[in-house]
């Protein structure tokens, strides 16, 4: 009898072991338990993302100046010249973010 204790110990240590090997035991390999580090974000993407937040919360919002948006370069150009002469309620850094946003989003040079 103590040898079949024995045998279905054994038994699910062998079974048990690949389970927890393969991170099926908590936050490892691809639980999504959210354990890994963060990666570093490209600055240009951050970059991009702050100027467009900006840009639709200030530029393009429905009670702002270009509410039906901008369409076209021409227009963005307008759009680029007012921000460089501070004519919307940006700081430094969104000033900045929004003029790189224009000029990837549509092709120009601010």
């Amino acid at each position: 009898m103590k040898n079949l204790s024995l045998l279905f110990a054994a038994a699910a240590v062998v079974v048990s072991a690949p389970a927890w090997a393969s991170g099926g035991g908590g936050g490892g390999g691809f639980s999504g338990g959210g354990f890994s580090a963060p990666q570093p974000r490209n600055p240009r993407e951050v970059a991009f993302s702050k100027g467009k937040r900006a840009f639709k919360k200030r530029i393009t919002c429905k009670k702002c100046e270009y509410s039906g948006g901008v369409n076209d370069s021409k227009t963005a150009r307008e759009v680029a010249a007012k921000v460089k002469a501070g004519e919307y309620k940006l700081k430094t850094r969104q000033r900045q973010a929004v003029l790189f946003y224009i000029s990837e989003r549509y092709s120009i040079v601010p």
